[in-house]
């Protein structure tokens, strides 16, 4: 089954993890519910705060619960704007079109993913200013077993490398706070200091994160409100990929990265 078609004339999804990346739980309405085999369905909501797969980062799971029953969101996927949930029915009960529906997101493993995904914008920004040089992301993973961040050109030394995660531990110390913006696309090339404006899509919106006092970042994934929150990084070995390299690394727990 392909998803193009699941989606098909459907309206787009609002992404509530955008504005509240610490949104657990929430309610949204059932606007299509296409079955799969078995117990495994297609639900597309009018809302929510699963975070879909991409970006680098993995897809969150978690619950659904109905008025006729409850469900186990194994995945949820983006197609045309639209977040798509894969689901289980823990009974034979689907839920029906324009059902309520309240929605519990997996928090252990989405912080988790949260404080990643902000240590490598931090990481980013600090091999940069170890190096005197910026350095081009080609690609990154937030999941298991061992995230990473890929960077175009020649890698730097070991020593370099170390720098940058000490600059970075001492970012994490100071707190720095996180903050997300939402440009308007006529807007968007005002924001000179992201690296990566001539890779994006054709939105009538933009979301940018930024690190206080580093650069922007366009981005859709969910972050931490401050860098206190990461805990700790940790490089963990850096290997040759086609065109750069490849930074291994994870959070630490510490005194502010517990679940909120």
């Amino acid at each position: 089954m392909k998803l193009s078609d699941i989606v098909v004339n459907a309206p787009r999804t609002e992404l509530l993890y955008f504005k509240d990346s610490y949104l657990k739980e929430f309610q949204a309405k059932v606007l299509r519910a296409v079955k799969e085999q078995g117990r495994s369905w297609y639900l597309i909501l009018d809302q929510s705060a699963f975070h879909p797969k991409g970006g680098g980062q993995p897809s969150d799971t978690g619950k659904l619960l109905f008025l006729v029953g409850s469900a186990q969101v194994k995945k949820a996927i983006f197609e045309s704007g639209v977040v798509v949930h894969y689901i289980k029915l823990d009974t034979d009960n689907p839920p029906e079109v324009g059902a309520p529906v309240r929605g519990i997101v997996d928090w252990e493993p989405r912080y988790k993913y949260m404080r990643r995904h902000t240590a490598a914008h931090l990481f980013d920004h600090c091999i940069n200013q170890a190096t005197g040089r910026t350095y081009r992301t080609m690609g990154s993973w937030l999941g298991e077993p061992k995230p990473y961040v890929d960077y175009a050109g020649e890698p730097p030394s070991l020593e370099v490398i170390t720098q940058a995660q000490g600059l970075a531990n001492t970012y994490v110390e100071e707190a720095l706070s996180v903050n997300i913006d939402f440009l308007d696309k006529s807007k968007i090339h005002n924001v000179s200091d992201a690296p990566n404006i001539e890779r994006l899509p054709e939105n009538d919106v933009y979301r940018v994160v930024r690190i206080n006092g580093f650069e922007s970042i366009p981005c859709g994934g969910t972050h931490v409100k401050a860098t206190s929150e990461i805990g700790g990084i940790k490089t963990l070995g850096v290997e040759a990929v086609n065109g750069g390299f490849r930074v291994y690394f994870d959070v630490q727990d510490g005194p502010s990265s517990k679940n909120p």
